[in-house]
C-alpha cells in the first residue's frame, strides 16, 4: 500500500510503503531542475572566444563548480534518474603514478609527489569520476594557452598514493550533456529485508 505525503517545491515527493508492519519513505528528485543546473555548467565549462584573465577566484570557483556538478551527476544516479546508457558510459583518463614521496601530500607539489612521465590511458565509470572530484584529497586545475580550461589533476583519499588522474573538460562535459538528456525507460523496486530499503533499478 501506498500513500502520497507531501510536496516540496518540486523538489522530492514521498511515498510511504508498508511492509510487515514497517513503513519505508522513498524520496524521488524532481530532476528536471538539477538537469537545467547541469546544461549550464556544461554550457559554462565549454571554450569561450575571449576567456576571462585568470584570477584566484576564477580557479577556485571552476573547481568549486566541477565538483557541485559531478555530486549532482551523482546523487541523481543514485536517485535513479538516468538510464543504462548513463551506467554504461565510459570516461577517458589518463593515470600517473605516485613516486612515494614526499610522505606529506600537498598539491601545489604534483611534480614531486607523481611521475608525469608515467601517462597510462585508463576508462572508468561515471561513478568514479564522480567520486575522484567529491572526496578529491586535491584538485589542480589547468588552462590552455588559449585560457580555456583543458582539464583538471585529481586524485580521491582512497587513489592519492597510488595514482593522481588527468580529466580532460571535454570528458565532464559529455558526462554533463548525457545527465541533462539521460531519462530512464522504464524502473523497478524490490524491497531488500535484510539492508531494509527499497532498491531501484532502471533501464
Amino acid at each position: 500500500m501506498k500513500k502520497p505525503l507531501a510536496e516540496a517545491g518540486g523538489f522530492f515527493y514521498c511515498l510511504t510503503y508498508t511492509k510487515s508492519d514497517r513503513c519505508f519513505i522513498l524520496m524521488v528528485i524532481e530532476s528536471h531542475y538539477w538537469r537545467e543546473d547541469l546544461k549550464h555548467y556544461a554550457r559554462s565549462f565549454a571554450p569561450k572566444k575571449r576567456p576571462p584573465r585568470w584570477s584566484e577566484r576564477l580557479v577556485v570557483n571552476f573547481e568549486k563548480d566541477v565538483t557541485i556538478a559531478l555530486f549532482m551527476v551523482r546523487r541523481l544516479a543514485e536517485a535513479g534518474r538516468f538510464s543504462s546508457k548513463m551506467r554504461d558510459h565510459r570516461v577517458n583518463l589518463s593515470r600517473f603514478r605516485f613516486n612515494g614521496r614526499p610522505h606529506r601530500l600537498i598539491y601545489k607539489d604534483i611534480c614531486e609527489l607523481y611521475d608525469l612521465s608515467t601517462e597510462e590511458a585508463v576508462f572508468k565509470d561515471v561513478g568514479f569520476l564522480c567520486n575522484q572530484f567529491i572526496h578529491a584529497g586535491f584538485t589542480y586545475a589547468h588552462r590552455g594557452g588559449d585560457r580555456n580550461w583543458e582539464g583538471l589533476y585529481t586524485s580521491s583519499d582512497f587513489e592519492k598514493k597510488r595514482w593522481v588522474y588527468w580529466v580532460p573538460i571535454t570528458e565532464i562535459i559529455k558526462v554533463l550533456e548525457l545527465a541533462v538528456l539521460d531519462y530512464p525507460s522504464s524502473m523497478r523496486m524490490s524491497y531488500d529485508a535484510d539492508k531494509e530499503e527499497w532498491v531501484v533499478q532502471t533501464d
